[in-house]
């Protein structure tokens, strides 16, 4: 939002008008026409991911400014005014929403926003080789969530004198948002059927995307955007989000276990259910889920011959040998 101030042009963008400016340039990029230019795919991810950021910052600060301080100890308000401090990052923002303002069954799985947030790291620092449908299959439940946070959660809260504006940018917002989700829907047409031949389905790390089925011991890969995970002992470090490397010289438990049923070592935490939160110890190769890792041998079990003591069958029969 551009005004005039004194004899020349300012800017005032308030944090509600900026997120939601964000969202619509967001839209514009990605509804220009059904194949969309690579130049709009990267900037639709940066400025969602932007979007996200400052919308959830905005309604920290409705709730208290110190929110939105990477250590709201340390809240300023001079500092704060002037912005001389260092804010909290989009995970910690989502997760203050949620907390503060008891936003858990609004907001979307966190995996959505992480996705997003990693596919524009990777733009900004490492660069990106993508197809428009994972940008497209990314961008779109986002936009749709943070639209619904807008209009359900922000808007009553906005003070008068913006409220007309972001109703507005809303309005204009909402049909390219439907143009968008009709051209997904169209393409992943055959992915979903394609899925309803398997049991087991995972959550790409890539476009978050319900679209990597887990089977008999084939390599991880995305239906949706064919992003391509590996092998099942390397897919696992990839849902860990980690690596191998990294806990040898890190130091720490490793993630990653091996399978008491198929003797894999490709049993990790995987995100399930709607919250997002939840998750559950699977072997990627087999596809049996596990209830915990045995205390004595380090092995993922399917069961617990005695569930209170994290003891599986072949540890107690090893126990009852040797008396």
């Amino acid at each position: 939002m551009s005004v005039t101030k004194g004899s020349g042009p300012s800017v005032n963008f308030p944090p509600v008008l900026n997120g939601l400016d964000f969202l619509e340039s967001t839209v514009d990029l990605l509804s220009v026409q059904e194949e969309v230019p690579p130049r709009n795919l990267k900037y639709a991810v940066v400025h969602l991911a932007s979007a996200a950021e400052t919308l959830f910052k905005a309604r920290l600060a409705m709730k208290n400014p110190a929110l939105v301080w990477a250590t709201p100890d340390g809240y300023d308000p001079a500092k704060h005014a002037r912005g001389d401090f260092k804010s909290c990052g989009w995970e910690d923002a989502r997760k203050r929403v949620i907390k503060e303002c008891d936003l858990e069954a609004m907001l979307l799985e966190p995996r959505h926003f992480k996705a997003l947030a990693q596919m524009r790291n990777r733009f900004a620092h490492v660069g990106v080789t993508e197809s428009a449908i994972t940008v497209e299959v990314l961008t779109t439940p986002v936009l749709d969530n943070l639209l619904t946070f807008v209009r359900e959660d922000l808007l009553p809260l906005v003070e008068e004198e913006e409220l007309t504006l972001a109703e507005q940018a809303v309005e204009r917002i909402r049909p390219g948002l439907g143009r968008i989700q009709r051209l997904v829907d169209r393409r992943i047409k055959p992915a979903r059927e394609l899925l309803g031949q398997f049991p087991t389905i995972l959550g790409c790390p890539v476009c978050a995307a319900l679209a990597v089925p887990v089977h008999g011991g084939a390599d991880l890969a995305c239906v949706v955007c064919d992003s391509h995970l590996g092998p099942p002992t390397e897919a696992a470090w990839i849902y860990a989000d980690t690596s191998e490397h990294e806990i040898i010289t890190g130091g720490g438990p490793s993630p990653v276990h091996q399978c008491d049923e198929c003797g894999t070592e490709a049993v990790t935490d995987v995100p399930i259910g709607g919250d997002g939160e939840t998750s559950t110890l699977l072997c990627l190769f087999c596809g049996i889920e596990c209830a915990g890792v045995c205390g004595y041998c380090g092995l993922a079990v399917s069961t617990f011959a005695i569930p209170e003591a994290d003891m599986c069958g072949n540890c107690v029969e090893h126990r009852m040998q040797r008396y």
